[in-house]
């Protein structure tokens, strides 16, 4: 996060970028707010002959218009955010460039081709996927907000299935960092490497074929490339596999967290110390909140790999 606050402040945006992320985040929490009413108002109707309002069907009409304001909110933030986000990666583009291009000619031989190939390519396109891009830092902030208003929402209705909640909550934050994902940083600052020497292996069979011929040194130069494949393609296979073991766990606590929650309900229902309306809200605030912890550990994981790239750029070329 520091480096690319760094990257952010050279660039001169970083005052527009927080108004735009600040703009953006409230969505989901009013939507999380929104149809949690709605639910609670529709099982709400058939148990009590006086509501709140005169009928159902003008319930759906005032939570259609609340809803069809947000999405309309939502769309124009998102036009703004995209036209900032294209000016704001050729920006970064431009000001890389520049500074590959002023090297020295002793500085730009210092690296191997390969390194100065990912740097222009793949950790620029890294460094903008964390600022801008879908599940980094812009899903970070929404998923906190939406985090919060759910935890507030949940805490006015039902004390016990907040605490049932969260305990489920920290055990599969507890399993996807402490266990899991904690290697994930290493293994993608080693694939970025591992990248480097393969593009480095491969550039001479297309510029140097004909002294490769000339030597006959195709063999020696198609197994060093068969080599540095395979080490990232080893070092990805891991990552993928870490994530795919976080994607299983968050599943397998969300729905015993689910199942646990729907059988103290029942019981509450059984006994009429709680609604079953009570219910259904407290079930779609509990969903909202485990949407929101989920976005949040998948942002912290892109932010974590492409971190290791903003940090490269930091140190190689601004």
């Amino acid at each position: 996060m520091n480096d690319l606050w760094k990257l952010i402040k050279r660039m001169g945006i970083q005052r527009k970028y927080i108004i735009l992320l600040l703009l953006r985040s409230p969505f989901d929490a009013l939507r999380t707010w929104m149809l949690a009413g709605l639910m609670k108002s529709v099982f709400l109707f058939p148990e009590t002959e006086a509501c709140v309002t005169d009928s159902l069907p003008e319930i759906c009409v005032v939570y259609g218009l609340i809803s069809t304001m947000l999405f309309v909110y939502n769309g124009v933030i998102w036009s703004m955010y995209a036209a900032f986000s294209a000016r704001a990666e050729a920006l970064l583009q431009e000001k890389i460039l520049e500074k590959f291009l002023g090297l020295t000619l002793k500085q730009a031989d210092s690296r191997f081709s390969g390194e100065w190939i990912t740097k222009l390519n793949s950790d620029i396109q890294a460094a903008f996927t964390m600022m801008n891009g879908p599940l980094n830092i812009p899903h970070l902030a929404v998923s906190v907000i939406n985090t919060m208003l759910s935890l507030l929402l949940m805490f006015r209705s039902s004390l016990l299935f907040l605490c049932v909640t969260w305990i489920f909550i920290l055990a599969q934050l507890f399993f996807n960092y402490k266990i899991v994902l904690k290697p994930i940083p290493k293994l993608k600052e080693e694939a970025q490497n591992a990248m480097s020497e393969n593009t480095s292996a491969i550039k001479p069979l297309i510029t140097d074929a004909d002294a490769i011929l000339l030597y006959d040194a195709g063999g020696l130069m198609m197994k060093k490339c068969d080599e540095s494949s395979r080490k990232l393609m080893r070092i990805n296979m891991k990552i993928h596999v870490r994530n795919a073991l976080s994607d299983a766990g968050m599943r397998l606590f969300g729905a015993t967290g689910y199942l646990v929650i729907l059988f103290i309900g029942y019981g509450f229902v059984c006994s009429g110390t709680m609604a079953f309306s009570d219910v259904v809200y407290c079930f779609q605030v509990r969903g909202s909140m485990i949407a929101g912890v989920s976005m949040f550990i998948t942002c912290l994981n892109n932010i974590k790999a492409n971190s290791v790239c903003v940090k490269r750029l930091n140190g190689g070329f601004l």
